[in-house]
């Protein structure tokens, strides 16, 4: 893909977020969002902008903040199970989980992070498509879908769980998702806002969550590895495409040099007709004038001519055979 900046050159950018990838990504960016805001309202009911939420919607607040809060928890459970299913029943999906788990680099990649930060190394770490701190946020992420969804719908039916698990078991979910609230909130709003807004390599933000594409020089610098396995697979792709368009042009070769062949073979066989054609057609006089003979003219004086020899033969073997008898 090509692209012009504003200092009228071509920039080629690589693709990172799919259309589709990019609107899970905002479904659950803008779901996760609004459960935040929605649970932390209900748990700190005091707060000073819980206060000005409720004055701004009146005695309504309350109930509208329980809906808001459902709505988004539906949503980032439909979006989780859409995600499930696209990791598994596309390519593209099951490629993404297979880069995304976690490899032994990752662990020499994460000495090589501390020290360069801590400038015990100059050489800056090498990433392929994902950096290890990707790969902790993307299964952080999954952890806890699964846990605050587990435990919401708990709440959420209370009717349904409490004759179950009982009080002590509804005061457990309550905690266990309250805690992985405050975590899963940390996590967005100090580690991952990090790196894609606040992390200088990248401010003011990372654009391949809205735009879906990075630059070669966000490339070099956030995913080196990665860049050079693009780059490997597509001088290949291109060397495969030279040696088919090769052979195309060598088949239409043949097929001319076969066809400009067969034209002069018929022209030949043409000639030849014509050729025979015309000892047959014509006969020439004895004065050398031309007298034209139909081919099945000629084909009865021919006959004619061979019965005669035929005839002239059968009688002097006749004569030969007389003399004979006399001179016995």
């Amino acid at each position: 893909m090509i692209k012009q900046n504003n200092n009228r050159k071509e920039e080629k950018l690589y693709l990172r977020m799919t259309v589709n990838e990019r609107i899970q990504h905002f479904l659950l960016l803008s779901s996760f969002i609004t459960l935040v805001i929605t649970g932390f309202a209900l748990k700190f009911p005091e707060a000073l902008w819980v206060e000005w939420f409720r004055q701004l919607l009146g005695e309504g607040a309350f109930k509208f903040r329980g809906d808001m809060h459902r709505i988004a928890a539906v949503i980032m459970v439909a979006v989780s199970t859409y995600h499930l299913g696209y990791i598994i029943f596309t390519q593209r999906g099951r490629k993404l989980v297979t880069d995304l788990w976690f490899k032994k680099s990752d662990i020499a990649d994460f000495t090589k992070t501390i020290k360069y930060y801590l400038g015990k190394s100059k050489e800056r770490p090498q990433y392929r498509r994902f950096s290890y701190i990707e790969k902790m946020e993307y299964w952080a992420v999954i952890w806890g879908t699964v846990v605050m969804g587990i435990t919401g719908s708990v709440l959420w039916f209370e009717n349904i769980f409490l004759p179950v698990i009982s009080n002590s078991g509804m005061d457990i979910a309550t905690a266990i998702h309250y805690y992985e609230a405050i975590l899963a909130s940390l996590a967005i709003l100090v580690w991952h806002f990090y790196f894609v807004i606040y992390n200088p390599d990248v401010y003011p933000m990372n654009k391949a969550w809205f735009t879906g594409n990075l630059s070669k020089e966000d490339m070099e610098h956030e995913h080196p590895l990665w860049l050079e396995e693009i780059e490997i697979e597509e001088k290949k792709k291109n060397e495969q495409d030279t040696e088919e368009n090769v052979t195309e042009e060598n088949v239409t070769e043949e097929k001319e040099i076969i066809k400009q062949e067969d034209g002069k073979t018929e022209t030949k066989s043409a000639e030849d007709k014509d050729i025979v054609s015309d000892l047959t057609e014509k006969e020439v006089s004895q004065d050398g004038s031309e007298t034209k003979l139909e081919p099945d003219t000629k084909t009865e004086e021919v006959t004619e001519n061979k019965a005669e020899h035929n005839k002239a033969e059968q009688n002097k073997a006749e004569q030969n055979k007389a003399e004979q008898n006399k001179q016995k």
